[in-house]
């Protein structure tokens, strides 16, 4: 058993070690250096980003004509806070376990059977505690997991401070003046708190609050040179409310099921409006992709449609002569960085497509500079599934020129 348990270790160090060579290899860097998640609990779409007069969320909407917003982001699992906040963490629908928490003078709490965002960042990054943390409510949080890979050793620094939004807000605001962690989640609990009340005015004013931190916290991050021009929010919700009573939620009806997800930074495309259907799952793999790691046991997939090409050189005096076109590494499983070149501004569409020629997803319809540039692949089609193992083609039209390079899916 003892012998079993070393090879194990030894073989996840070694696989460790050739993953960070990948994720640090030309080509798959981003400007992002930080990343602050925000979950905004049970607001429901239909006022929030999803009232075409924004009424309740003026600050969120201005952010999303600066950033990036997924049009159809959904709850695909259960439709509850101890299940959906797991779910975020985790990329992935997780088991939910109790145990006696020490920390809570023995109470019991949660904590989930898959790892979290937090623990794969802090082993595979090697990064303390203070780098990655996770504001909330005075309570006592619930847990992440006790997996013998990750585990307790890598759990975020929980900074469980404030009675209400308002309090939260400052004590976040505490936290990014003493450690400017590099992956931060803040945790607004109001408007949650405010729809069970059943008092609608109570309800739309914690929206509205919770609006103007969230405009508040990204002001700050650009005034401070430690997370400025570096630094990718995220806001999201972990389930909506009902259709035909917003007091409550917990079924498969469109309220609860259909929530935002706001995306800003520098690597995110300016006022994109993003029609490809997203979940819940998808936002820990997207978070990896930006700082460099892998969310293994996640089910998700990393939200790269929202993201910008990296411009990696365009010389005035020596631009690319003509269209080139390759991808690394390829195989692949699950994901692949292309690269690509144009030597004159153009249209360029940059699509894949199946052995018979047929469409799978395109990843890029916009008019370019010349110049060579970088965007990855996530191993998914137009609605996000992942395709299967086989050989695949990219497609690089850049105006009346074209280019094809064959690439190979490894499950």
């Amino acid at each position: 058993m003892l012998v079993n348990t070393y090879r194990r270790s030894f073989l996840y160090l070694i696989t460790m070690f050739f993953v960070q060579i990948l994720l640090c290899s030309p080509g798959m860097t981003y400007q992002t250096e930080r990343v602050v998640l925000v979950i905004i609990d049970g607001l429901r779409y239909s006022e929030g980003l999803g009232d075409p007069d924004h009424q309740y969320v003026p600050r969120m909407a201005a952010l999303a004509e600066e950033g990036a917003i997924v049009a159809d982001f959904r709850n695909d699992g259960q439709t509850y806070t101890s299940r959906a906040i797991p779910a975020i963490w985790c990329g992935a629908w997780t088991e939910i376990h109790t145990f006696s928490d020490p920390d809570c003078n023995g109470a019991s709490n949660n904590y989930t059977e898959l790892p979290t965002v937090f623990e794969y960042y802090r082993r595979q990054l090697f990064k303390p505690e203070t780098d990655c943390i996770y504001t909330l409510l005075e309570l006592c949080p619930w847990r992440a997991s006790f997996d013998p890979n990750y585990g307790p050793e890598y759990w975020p620094l929980y900074h469980s401070e404030g009675h209400s939004d308002v309090e939260v807000w400052e004590e976040t605001r505490f936290v990014l003046y003493q450690y400017s962690p590099s992956l931060l989640l803040m945790y607004l609990a109001d408007v949650d708190h405010g729809g069970h009340s059943g008092n609608w005015n109570e309800y739309t004013s914690s929206i509205s609050i919770a609006d103007s931190i969230v405009g508040e916290l990204w002001d700050t991050l650009q005034d401070d040179p430690d997370y400025t021009g570096k630094t990718t929010m995220l806001v999201t919700n972990d389930h909506g409310r009902h259709d035909w009573d917003f007091s409550g939620h917990g079924d498969d009806c469109e309220g609860c099921r259909h929530i935002q997800l706001l995306a800003i930074g520098p690597d995110i495309e300016a006022g994109l409006v993003s029609d490809i259907p997203r979940v819940i799952p998808d936002i820990a793999p997207t978070i990896g992709e930006l700082l460099g790691f892998t969310t293994e046991s996640a089910t998700g997939s990393a939200m790269i449609e929202l993201l910008d090409e990296v411009i990696v050189s365009v010389d005035p005096i020596q631009k690319p002569q003509g269209l080139s076109l390759s991808a690394f590494p390829n195989p692949f499983n699950p994901n692949t960085t292309i690269s690509y070149s144009v030597g004159s501004r153009a249209e360029v569409v940059l699509s894949i497509h199946d052995i018979g020629g047929g469409e799978i997803a395109t990843l890029l319809d916009r008019s370019h500079a010349a110049g060579e540039y970088h965007l990855h692949w996530d191993g998914t089609d137009a609605a996000g599934n992942a395709v299967s193992t086989g050989v695949y083609f990219i497609r690089l039209q850049s105006g009346n020129s074209s280019t094809t390079t064959k690439i190979i899916f490894l499950q």
